[in-house]
């Protein structure tokens, strides 16, 4: 007890404070030093691996091309497409080492490559795990091999097929709704908006059977959606923000959370309400009602709450919840962009907008309805002509990003080092010139089955490709 009295006595006292705190700054500064010093070592590490790649000018050799990356992004990658023709390096201080790549021969390599050694790097994943967990888009491994075996199922033609009649019914509510704005005297219409919430419609009723009206009335969810989807992009923009302990202490971060607790707050709501039911109908139902719940049209968290791996064991409500959360985000904003970027396009091309319109007509001539079904949209080439040409020129993902746990060789002797960020560029390979002919120009021509031939395997990939592409039909 006296000892104990004495030490504390010292500690207290003023020399003793000082001592501590003298301590606890020497190691502080040494664990900043060693940080630093390691940082350092790896950047010129990968300096010097990544030599056999262009660089374009950079700031300095520590800052790199840090703060080059701005909302006129695109019209850099056209430059460095110009000067680069196929691939560079680029340095995001002594922080993120990418190899940026747009050509189909050097895309196809990486892309391709086995799952196995294919990993979703944190660059901007990391950003999305909050919200979207441990799901497939971000899982890595024999975690994503199982979760993509139990996802597949979900997006079978046959169950897309029964999608149809939802896109039907979305598609005409906006149609009203513009036809209802014109007739009130509206001379112009913010398309994006109006297609977004037809999109984030059609989404919720496929993923949980869910009428959120949000075409005609506000939705706390739906806005909770938009409002992560801006957050997330603008926290990717801003290198101090990647760091969490800095995000979560602005605004920016207290607003995300604040939007995440409503989107995991609802997607937790219908997951468990789902799972009750389902569980209660199997105890009750008769042969009558196991015939009845066969037809009934099973949305996207009924099929992966059913779903089973070999093992005979399911997702748990959290992974069905990330998974239905990627669901929403991923689907909404860039089928929104595809669509509206498809309108412009056609709306800048009368032409073109015309030979559409009557291939359509011709289509639904004589039929007593005027709903296009599941057959007809392989009976209309020259619209999928156009669809394709417009997701060419304005891609709703310019680019995806992968790591590899192994070197990747490309065309030129040329080595991407394991652990290195390979920034895929979509846009970049949709408007290359050695590529394509007028990449800038709406040509629907392009997608012409005579051109087939002559058109390089990853030279169109708006939904990636390979082992981790997205889950989409591929036009």
């Amino acid at each position: 007890m006296t000892l104990l009295h004495s030490v504390l006595s010292l500690v207290l006292s003023w020399t003793g404070l000082c001592s501590v705190l003298y301590i606890f700054s020497t190691g502080l500064v040494a664990v900043v030093a060693l940080w630093t010093v390691r940082l350092l070592l790896r950047h010129t590490w990968y300096s010097h691996r990544l030599s056999c790649f262009s660089k374009p000018q950079t700031r300095s050799w520590l800052l790199g091309h840090l703060g080059k990356s701005t909302e006129e992004g695109l019209q850099q990658v056209d430059d460095l497409v110009q000067t680069y023709k196929h691939s560079c390096c680029w340095f995001l201080g002594p922080f993120y080492h990418l190899v940026r790549l747009f050509h189909p021969d050097y895309v196809k390599p990486l892309l391709m490559a086995p799952a196995s050694i294919t990993v979703k790097d944190e660059l901007i994943y990391h950003h999305l795990r909050p919200w979207l967990g441990h799901s497939l888009l971000i899982s890595n491994g024999e975690v994503w091999s199982r979760k993509r075996r139990l996802l597949t199922p979900a997006f079978h033609f046959d169950i897309l097929k029964s999608y149809i009649a939802v896109f039907n019914s979305s598609s005409k509510i906006m149609h009203d709704k513009w036809c209802r704005l014109v007739a009130e005297g509206k001379t112009n219409l913010e398309m994006f908006d109006h297609v977004s919430l037809m999109t984030l419609d059609s989404l919720l009723k496929c993923a949980f059977s869910y009428d959120s009206n949000c075409q005609e009335s506000p939705s706390e969810y739906v806005s909770a959606i938009v409002e992560l989807s801006d957050l997330a992009t603008r926290r990717r923009e801003n290198i101090l923000h990647h760091w969490d302990w800095i995000y979560w202490k602005t605004q920016q971060g207290k607003r995300f959370k604040q939007a995440l607790n409503t989107v995991h707050r609802f997607t937790r709501d219908v997951v468990q309400k789902r799972r009750t039911f389902l569980s209660q109908q199997r105890e009750t139902e008769t042969q009558l009602d196991v015939a009845l719940t066969a037809r009934r049209r099973k949305d996207f968290v009924d099929i992966i709450l059913l779903t089973k791996d070999e093992d005979g064991k399911g997702l748990t409500d959290e992974e069905i919840q990330a998974e239905a959360n990627t669901f929403m985000f991923a689907g909404h904003d860039t089928t929104a962009s595809a669509i509206c970027w498809t309108l412009y396009n056609l709306a800048r091309h009368e032409d073109y907008q015309e030979k559409c319109r009557q291939e359509v007509m011709d289509l639904m001539e004589g039929r007593d309805g005027q709903e296009i079904e599941w057959e007809d949209l392989s009976n209309l080439p020259f619209t999928t002509m156009c669809i394709k040409e417009s997701l060419r020129l304005h891609s709703p993902v310019p680019g995806v990003t992968r790591k590899y746990t192994q070197d990747m060789v490309l065309p030129g002797n040329r080595t991407v080092p394991a652990g290195t960020i390979c920034l895929v560029s979509i846009y970049g390979t949709h408007h290359n010139p050695t590529v394509w002919t007028n990449p800038h120009e709406f040509d629907p021509l392009h997608f012409d089955p005579s051109n087939k031939k002559s058109q390089a395997s990853h030279a169109f990939i708006p939904f990636s490709s390979g082992p981790r592409f997205s889950f989409s039909i591929q036009p």
